[in-house]
């Protein structure tokens, strides 16, 4: 009795895009997943440029490609103009990722290790007066 051999990961359904429908992905995005997801940065390089210096350091260009590639096919199947995945947004235009962007960080003004001032008092109005008590 032969088995059937397993299908590969890519042609396999998934929820949301029974299809399989894959998206194209940009090296843009792929320079920008390398960025914002791995923390590998390539300064003042067209995007062509970087893909081979990411490609020089050992980064393996081809599985980011596949992951934007079937990450971005469930908008592309659902007629999505984005995809969050992994804490990151995948941009869809033209049924491509053309960048992924990083979750925004709410920027804490005070230092955790300082402590914040008290509030200043509240101004008391005329409604003070006539309401007594009434905090």
């Amino acid at each position: 009795m032969s088995r059937a051999a397993a299908p590969e990961p890519q042609a396999q359904p998934q929820r949301g895009n029974p299809d399989g429908i894959r998206a194209r992905a940009t090296d843009h995005a792929v320079r920008r997943y390398a960025e914002r997801a791995l923390g590998v940065w390539i300064e003042g390089m067209d995007d062509g440029a970087a893909i081979a210096a990411l490609r020089a350091r050992g980064i393996n260009v081809g599985a980011i490609r596949r992951k934007l590639s079937i990450l971005g096919g469930l908008g592309v199947a659902n007629d999505a103009t984005a995809v969050t995945a992994d804490g990151l947004k995948l941009v869809i235009s033209d049924r491509a990722v053309v960048t992924v962007l990083a979750k925004k960080l709410r920027q804490d003004l005070t230092s955790l290790n300082e402590a914040s001032a008290a509030p200043a008092p509240r101004k008391r109005t005329i409604l003070d007066r006539d309401y007594a008590g009434h905090d």
